[in-house]
């Protein structure tokens, strides 16, 4: 494992970088209504793949959120709050 890298081009933008996970358990069931049966779509490779990912954000300090069971409105109201951003309303 730690095999995965941060891309080069990424780095000079680490400190506004944050990441999304979701549990292991509901990207397999996504993966799996696409790719039915596949190596892709196991639970092993999902978990494999998300393990790989959160230990780079935490490799390099990079924020991230498991957002399994947030909206996209829950999941822009924390990114907003965990960045202390000052919310715009157009």
């Amino acid at each position: 494992m730690d095999n995965l890298q941060l891309p080069l081009a990424l780095k000079p933008y680490i400190n506004k970088l944050f990441g999304l996970t979701i549990s292991p358990e509901r990207l397999a069931a996504i993966r799996e209504e696409r790719y039915e049966k596949s190596h892709y779509a196991s639970l092993h490779q999902c978990r494999i793949e998300l393990t790989e990912v959160e230990a780079l954000f935490r490799r390099h300090n990079i924020n991230y959120l498991n957002t399994t069971n947030y909206s996209v409105e829950e999941i822009s109201a924390k990114i907003i709050e965990i960045f202390g951003l000052t919310r715009r309303i157009f």
